[in-house]
């Protein structure tokens, strides 16, 4: 009688854990990412599961079902340091924006804030960042639909990493240069 209540209450638990997160499939006709993702040729990602990807108006968007990230790396200016880049960044927030956050990891510069924006749909207030690096910066806007869904988000974002250029080997002593 013990292991079929037993048997029981874990059937109703694992219904329950199906319902609270219910498993939704990626679109089957877009990449799936995870892992490290080379995003650029001067950035990188860490992704925590499989996504979707892909290329809408210049902008790369990693998506899954209620969780959207939209991303735009752009140059530096010549003669622009981070610093100057970052300082005209923040200048540019919202004065709506809450939990606006500055740090300096290493090389990097970045900057985050939350936004809660008018939608049709039951998103949470966005989480927007920017990470600048010697070579330029990223900017990523993050919508999810469950509060949880928070942290995550600042993970990916704080994941954000420039990549070393790929150097080409130099050339052998006596060997023609290309």
């Amino acid at each position: 009688m013990k292991l079929v209540a037993f048997a029981i209450a874990l059937s109703i638990a694992i219904q329950m854990d199906a319902a609270a997160e219910p498993s939704k499939p990626l679109h089957p006709k877009y990449p799936v990412i995870e892992g490290n993702y080379r995003m650029t040729e001067d950035w990188s990602v860490t992704l925590d599961q499989k996504y979707n990807r892909r290329i809408e108006d210049g902008n790369l968007v990693i998506w899954r079902p209620g969780f959207t990230i939209w991303t735009i790396v752009w140059n530096a200016k010549e003669g622009e340091t981070p610093e100057q880049r970052l300082k005209h960044l923040k200048e540019g927030i919202s004065d709506k924006a809450t939990d606006v956050t500055e740090e300096k990891e290493g090389k990097v510069l970045k900057l985050s804030y939350r936004l809660n924006e008018a939608s049709d749909d039951k998103r949470q207030p966005a989480f927007y960042g920017f990470a600048v690096g010697p070579a330029g910066h990223v900017q990523i806007s993050i919508y999810f639909d469950d509060a949880k869904e928070l942290a995550k988000a600042q993970r990916i974002f704080k994941s954000l990493t420039p990549v070393e250029p790929k150097k080409e080997p130099a050339p052998k002593p006596g060997s023609p240069e290309k």
